[in-house]
């Protein structure tokens, strides 16, 4: 008896590791719609018996052509149905079905379910370009970019605004990565993604002003011990206080107000200003940049 049951525990066992993967597995092809499934399962059923996704994929593209709702819907989930069953075989064409099966699930308002494929488009597009040679890997690539542009804007649609941004991200990185491989060195998209995460992070542009008034704060501070600071002529100047003025200078700089009593009398200290002014409009701009698409994508 022992001996039978000490087979099922494991079995048991193994069952309750492999059950959540199962269970993820199982939600990918599975849809709230019977008739999506419907269609969906009988693209599956042709993969199986043809083992090739050429005829399935031709059904899809016919079906697309047509007006009806019905025809969109089997054209949509066909097409998914391919690019599931091409991920382990081909990942460009896997790639081109997700996109192609999100254009009708747009066609068809389902913007959600468009964006998730669109999205998985962008990621089998990437994945491809990685493997692939020549004037395709920039293309795959720049296929990419555009998937998750377009995952974007469907779960903007829809006000997913969580997804909308992962996939504004996936788009910024992927174009980073395109510009790349065309032998460009965009050090504008890589400054805009250090200060800000391209403009989504708040904290990690407040971490950066903080950090650019703490270093300018400390370089004006050796600049007024060095006499490289010296009080204006034209007006009466506060008594410079260790520390405390140079934060006051710093900030002051910084957001370009311009309320300072002291002036830079050497070449070195007057660099530093120039700098800090440069990266002061840098960082204002970045921070209306911010403050814009905050209010842009809840409004």
């Amino acid at each position: 008896m022992s001996g039978n049951i000490t087979p099922r525990l494991y079995a048991q066992a193994g069952l309750a590791v492999l059950w959540p993967l199962l269970r993820i597995e199982m939600s990918e092809q599975t849809f709230p719609d019977p008739i999506a499934q419907q269609y969906y399962q009988q693209g599956e059923a042709e993969l199986e018996t043809t083992q090739s996704a050429d005829a399935v994929l031709r059904k899809a593209e016919l079906c697309a052509q047509k007006d009806t709702r019905a025809e969109i819907m089997q054209s949509a989930f066909y097409y998914l149905a391919a690019a599931h069953f091409l991920e382990r075989r081909d990942l460009a064409k896997s790639a081109q079905a997700s996109h192609q099966a999100g254009s009708q699930l747009h066609r068809l308002g389902q913007f959600t379910q468009a964006g998730r494929a669109y999205s998985n488009a962008g990621r089998s597009g990437e994945r491809a370009a990685q493997t692939a040679i020549g004037s395709a890997k920039h293309d795959l690539q720049h296929f990419a970019v555009r998937s998750y542009s377009r995952a974007n804007h469907c779960f903007a649609e829809v006000g997913e605004l969580e997804w909308s941004e992962t996939e504004y991200l996936n788009e910024r990185n992927a174009r980073v990565t395109w510009a790349k491989m065309q032998g460009k060195h965009p050090w504008a998209q890589l400054a805009w993604k250090a200060t800000s995460n391209y403009g989504t992070s708040f904290a990690r542009w407040g971490i950066w002003v903080l950090g650019i008034i703490g270093t300018f704060s400390v370089l004006y501070e050796i600049c007024f011990r060095l006499h490289w600071l010296v009080p204006m002529e034209t007006a009466a100047p506060v008594a410079w206080t260790p520390l405390w003025s140079g934060v006051y200078y710093s900030v002051n700089i910084t957001s370009a107000l311009g309320l300072v009593d002291y002036q830079p009398s050497h070449f070195i200290s007057q660099a530093v200003v120039i700098i800090n002014v440069l990266v002061g409009y840098l960082l204002l701009g970045v921070g209306i940049g911010i403050i814009g698409r905050m209010i842009k994508t809840r409004s």
